[in-house]
Order: C-alpha cells, then structure tokens, then sequence
C-alpha cells in the first residue's frame, strides 16, 4: 500500500491524510471549478468557500481514526457538493439577452463632444445626416437647441469607439 498524501485545504489548520486516488479528485473537481467559474468576479472565494466545504466533510471521515480518505470517499464527498456553475448566470433582459441602446456619447471621431455621433448609434443614422439636421434645428430655434445639447454633453457618459458602444450594447444585462 501506498503511503498517505497530505491534503492541505482552505479553512483548516490540519492536513488530511488521503490516497493518490483522493487527491487526484479532488484536484480535477477544483480545477473544474476554476475553469467553470473564469468569468465570475467572486471565483477565487467561491473556490474557497469550496475548499471549506470538502474540509468540513473530510474531518467527519478522518475524525474518525487515522485512515486516509479513499478516492471512493471523496468521490461521495464531491458528488455531494455536485458541479460548480457561475453564481450569477446571466438572465435574458426584456429585451433579449442584449443590454439595448443606450445614450452615449463617443469620442472616436467626434466634432464638439461626440454627442451628434452618439444620437446617430443610438439611432442607427449616417452621422452626417445627424449633424447637419442638429445644426439646423439650432439655427432654426435661434440657438435654444445648444442649451440642451451642452446639458447633454455635461450628463451622458463617453466611449471611446462606436465599437465599444456596440460591444456594450449587445452585452448581457446582470439583474
């Protein structure tokens, strides 16, 4: 027989005696874990919080004398916990699993704030065509239309690039 492998877990101040077969395991299902949750913020605490898990269950097995953990015991201990999935999936929006439009204004190629190309991202318009019609409309109302236009310029948030806008709108929404 092979001689016990110390396991060392988050949470617990002693090492648990276990086979190759055990640790192997246990390896593979945090590796799992890791690689399962690689895109949820909380992923290094969530497979902490795991590792408490398996402790807490381990020292009932070894509290009981000091034979090793089996790879069929961990097998049970692991099964019980069952697969890690992210904590926060991302739940389809109203309006489809895409964030929708949104006001911005963007950077990449802006005149006097970007807010003209923004409106024509937002709209799907030629930027042309929302440019000469704003310039219009503020010659038209005597300059009125630059008093909501600064107010915009100071309230909406930029982008650099009409991509990244696009990237952000067709992102999944989070609840």
């Amino acid at each position: 027989m092979t001689e016990p492998i110390s396991i060392r877990l988050t949470g617990h101040v002693a090492a648990f005696p276990a086979t190759s077969e055990a640790r192997d395991a246990l390896r593979r299902y945090l590796d799992d874990a890791r690689s399962a949750l690689r895109s949820d913020p909380d992923a290094d605490e969530i497979v902490r919080d795991l590792e408490c898990a398996i402790g807490d269950r381990l020292s009932a097995f070894t509290g009981l004398g000091d034979a090793s953990v089996t790879g069929a015991q961990m097998t049970v201990i692991l099964a019980e916990l069952g697969p890690v999935s992210p904590a926060r999936p991302s739940p389809p929006s109203p309006e489809g699993r895409s964030r929708g439009r949104f006001w911005r204004r963007i950077d990449e190629g802006k005149w006097f704030g970007g807010l003209c190309l923004g409106i024509a991202a937002y709209g799907g318009f030629r930027v042309d065509w929302v440019r000469t019609v704003v310039l219009l409309l503020t010659v038209l109302t005597g300059g009125l239309l630059a008093v909501p236009y600064l107010v915009l310029l100071l309230v909406l948030p930029a982008v650099p690039t009409v991509a990244d806008y696009e990237r952000q709108r067709d992102a999944p929404r989070y609840a």
